[in-house]
């Protein structure tokens, strides 16, 4: 199962998606207008857990 991310903590940083080697996570716009991280590709997700250590506001985990 690939990551999630809490878009309530979320700050869109944007470290995770820096950090993903796999390029499964980007920003993305959400219905405010804010930049908020998703994994748009959870099918390249190989749940390494390099984004949950890169994210300053401990927004991710893996379920």
């Amino acid at each position: 199962m690939p990551v999630k991310v809490d878009k309530s903590k979320c700050e869109g940083i944007g470290a995770c998606v820096q950090a993903c080697p796999t390029n499964a996570i980007e920003l993305q716009e959400d219905g405010s207008g804010e930049l908020r991280s998703v994994v748009a590709r959870p099918e390249d997700c190989v749940e390494c857990g390099i984004c949950i250590d890169a994210c300053p506001t401990e927004s991710i985990s893996i379920e």
